[in-house]
């Protein structure tokens, strides 16, 4: 994750989270953990991965737990806030793992996520695009990169509301962190 990246989740957040959330799931959480985000300090705050190799100090102060987002095992309405950040790509089955953050988070709560998403650029020619890097090599899990649209309409199908969209980078590599309020 970039500083800017983290940056754009930590805005979104500040702007759009009610103040002191009582639990935060962060789904593929890794070394620089979003649960660092200064707005969760006194949250109880859960990172999900299916394995972590490095814990860093950040990650150490939260509760770690060696998961599936396709199957999370937490209780219908359990956190406030849901943060995935460049997890949902190398999920081969993504749509499960939107359709348990949705049930995982309580009514009213905010589900960010930050994804690679692909995007026309005027250097594009043919209906081709260059906006596609691939990454995750070491685990070879790079399935998807997602339209606006997708992120809009099917990681937020059923939310009462889309509440950001922000386009972080064009080049090489588009991303676009968004949230969405159930």
């Amino acid at each position: 994750m970039s500083p800017e990246v983290f940056a754009r989740f930590a805005d979104v957040v500040g702007r759009r989270l009610a103040p002191g959330p009582r639990a935060v799931l962060e789904i593929g959480a890794g070394g620089w953990t979003l649960l660092a985000i200064p707005a969760f300090a006194a949250a109880r705050c859960v990172a999900l991965n299916l394995r972590f190799d490095k814990p860093t100090p950040e990650l150490l102060r939260t509760t770690r737990m060696i998961a599936n987002g396709n199957t999370l095992p937490f209780a219908d309405a359990s956190f406030d806030c849901v943060l995935s950040c460049s997890m949902l790509e190398h999920d081969r089955w993504f749509w499960r793992t939107t359709a348990e953050v949705r049930r995982v988070l309580r009514p009213g709560g905010l589900f960010v996520a930050g994804v690679p998403i692909y995007m026309t650029l005027p250097s594009d020619k043919d209906h081709t695009t260059l906006t596609y890097a691939r990454h995750g090599l070491a685990y070879n899990a790079d399935y998807y990169r997602f339209s606006e649209q997708a992120v809009r309409e099917v990681f937020f199908e059923g939310y009462a509301a889309v509440t950001d969209e922000v386009i972080v980078r064009q080049y090489p590599n588009p991303y676009l962190v968004a949230a969405g309020r159930k």
